[in-house]
């Protein structure tokens, strides 16, 4: 198992960005996923929250390429948000309000985000009761016409699948978390009842078809 755990943490930083490596939400696929949701923010204006910031990875980026956003991001692991912090102040950003709460109960009126984006995050939420609970949350803060960018590991991947499910014997930091694939068909149904349309999927791995192990959703909030 120790063998296992060295490979693992080995590929982890060898697939890691520059800047990433180490980092509790690193890794090639969170990446990938970090750059296709801020390929679609990239242009947005008003205020954005991240519900599931981590380390602020993707705030950090997006704040420099978007000095126009109000940026916020929110996450209810109080050592990450510290280590956001950190990141953020290396790197000279003071333009990003980070608070401590949790997704299904976000401390912000209605209406009071253009975009809301959270992104490598539902995989961690442990059952679809409290994914509906997030989707609700997360509509209700975003203005009508608003955007929405959020991802989900994809069910009918059967590596993935079977990735995460021996994932607690080569990874020490997953052990309590459910690592949860699901189906589109799912999902609908909660962003449906959330007032939240899908207007674009875009697959993130290989292969790059409707078995691709992320899904990355452009949401419109109606």
């Amino acid at each position: 198992m120790l063998l296992l755990e060295k490979i693992y943490a080995y590929l982890l930083k060898a697939t890691s960005k520059t800047g990433e490596k180490g980092e509790y939400s690193g890794g090639h696929w969170q990446a990938a996923v970090r750059a296709a949701a801020l390929n679609i923010s990239a242009a947005t204006s008003g205020r954005l929250l991240e519900v599931g910031c981590g380390e602020a990875l993707f705030l950090a980026e997006l704040a420099l390429v978007n000095k126009s956003l109000e940026l916020h991001g929110v996450d209810n692991w109080e050592e990450i948000l510290q280590r956001a912090k950190e990141r953020l102040a290396s790197k000279e950003i003071g333009t990003v309000k980070l608070s401590l709460a949790d997704g299904a109960k976000l401390p912000f009126a209605d209406s009071y985000f253009e975009t809301v984006v959270c992104i490598n995050t539902v995989f961690n939420l442990d059952s679809l009761v409290t994914v509906s609970k997030v989707f609700q949350e997360i509509s209700r803060v975003c203005k009508k016409g608003g955007k929405v960018i959020l991802d989900y590991r994809n069910a009918n991947n059967p590596l993935l699948y079977f990735k995460y499910k021996l994932a607690p014997y080569y990874d020490r930091t997953v052990k309590d978390l459910p690592l949860r694939t699901y189906r589109l068909a799912e999902l609908k149904p909660l962003l449906d009842a959330a007032g939240l349309k899908i207007t674009r999927q875009m697959p993130i791995g290989f292969p790059p078809a409707g078995i691709a192990p992320i899904m990355v959703l452009e949401i419109e909030k109606i």
